[in-house]
C-alpha cells in the first residue's frame, strides 16, 4: 500500500509546470535527508523546483520529520521497502516538471548546480540525461560516479588488475573514469545519485527497471538513451557532495552483493545467455580472487571483507539479478 501525502492544495488548472522535479528515495536516513532538503532549498534560484522524496517504510521518524519542517514536500510513503528503482519510478510518475533530477537522501546539492545542468541542458536539446561533478566530503572525485558498460574484458580489468584501472593517469580498464580532468564529455554512463533528464527522453525510453533492486538502473537507463539517440552528458562544472551508501551500511555490507547481481542482470538483457554465462565465470572468479584477500585481512581483524563474502555467497546470480 502507497500513501501520498502533500501539505499543499492542488489546483490543475493554475499549477505552473515547475523547472525540476527533484526525486528523492529514503529509507531510514532522516538527518542525512534533512540537510539534502536543506541543500534543495537554499539551491533553487531562479528556478520554480518541486521536491519529491519516496520513502521506502523507514522506522527512524523520517516522515514525521518531513511533515514538521518541509511540508511543501510531496511525500509519497510505502508501507515496505520497495527498492531504490521502483521507488524512483514512484516520485518520476509523480513528477510535472520539465527535468527530472534522481537524487540520493545522502548528498547535497553545491552552489549553482540545478541552474548549471538545467541551462547546459536548454542550450543542448540533444541530451537526454546529464550528470554533475559528485565529490566526497573532502571535495576529491567520487569515482565511482561515471563510467563505462560493463563487458567481459573491462571486469576482468575492473577485478584483475585494480591497480591500473583505478590509476587517475592511465587509461581506465574497468568500469570507472577515474581521470578527473574537468572537461565536458559523453560517458557511457553517469550515477544515479545525482542526474538530471529530459522529461521527454524520459518518455521516449521509459521509466528506470524495477526488476533490479538497486544498483546499475543507472547504467541501464543511459544506455536505453544511447540507443535512442539521446546523449549521457557530464558537467564538471556543476557539483553534488555525496557521502555514499549510508543506507545500505545499515545492511551489513550488501553493496558488493546487489551490485554484482545489478551487473548480471543488466548484461544478460543486452548479450545473451551464452555471453552472460561467460561474464557471470569472470565475475565469480574475480570476486574469488579478491575473497582470498578479504579472508587474510579477516585473520588479521579486518571484518569488512569478510562480511562482503558473506553476502555475495547469499545472492543468487540468475539472469533477472534477483
Amino acid at each position: 500500500m502507497v500513501k501520498r501525502e502533500s501539505s499543499q492544495p492542488e489546483d490543475n488548472e493554475t499549477r505552473h509546470v515547475p523547472d525540476v522535479s527533484v526525486i528523492i528515495v529514503n529509507w531510514n536516513l532522516r538527518d542525512f535527508l534533512r540537510r539534502c532538503l536543506e541543500s534543495i532549498h537554499s539551491q533553487g534560484g531562479n528556478l520554480t523546483v518541486e521536491t519529491i522524496v519516496v520513502d521506502n517504510a523507514s522506522s527512524d521518524g523520517s516522515t514525521g520529520m518531513m511533515e514538521q519542517e518541509f511540508p511543501d514536500v510531496l511525500r509519497i510513503i510505502n508501507e515496505e521497502n520497495a527498492g531504490f528503482a521502483r521507488a524512483c519510478n514512484q516520485g518520476l510518475r509523480e513528477a510535472g516538471s520539465r527535468y527530472l533530477f534522481l537524487l540520493n537522501n545522502d548528498a547535497e546539492l553545491l552552489e549553482g548546480v540545478l541552474a548549471s545542468l538545467v541551462g547546459f541542458m536548454d542550450a543542448h536539446p540533444d541530451i537526454g540525461v546529464c550528470g554533475p561533478r559528485v565529490v566526497n566530503g573532502d571535495g576529491t572525485l567520487q569515482v565511482h560516479s561515471k563510467g563505462f558498460y560493463p563487458s567481459i574484458p573491462r571486469i576482468a580489468g575492473q577485478l584483475f588488475l585494480p591497480g591500473y584501472s583505478r590509476h587517475p593517469g592511465g587509461r581506465s580498464l574497468g568500469l570507472y573514469e577515474f581521470n578527473d580532468d574537468m572537461k565536458i564529455r559523453e560517458f557511457d554512463w553517469l550515477s544515479g545519485c545525482a542526474l538530471l533528464a529530459r522529461r521527454e527522453a524520459v518518455e521516449d525510453v521509459g521509466l528506470l527497471d524495477a526488476e533490479v533492486f538497486m544498483y546499475c538502473e543507472d547504467m541501464d537507463w543511459c544506455y536505453r538513451m544511447k540507443q535512442a539517440g539521446w546523449k549521457v552528458m557530464y558537467l564538471p562544472l556543476a557539483q553534488v557532495l555525496h557521502y555514499g551508501g549510508q543506507s545500505m551500511l545499515r545492511q551489513r555490507g550488501a553493496i558488493v552483493g546487489s551490485h554484482a547481481a545489478g551487473l548480471v542482470a543488466y548484461y544478460s538483457r543486452y548479450h545473451g545467455r551464452a555471453a552472460a554465462l561467460l561474464f557471470r565465470m569472470v565475475l565469480a572468479a574475480g570476486y574469488a580472487v579478491q575473497a582470498v584477500g578479504w579472508v587474510i585481512g579477516g585473520l588479521f581483524g579486518r571484518r569488512s571483507g569478510l562480511d562482503k563474502l558473506k553476502r555475495i555467497s547469499s545472492r543468487r546470480w540468475t539472469d533477472s539479478g534477483k
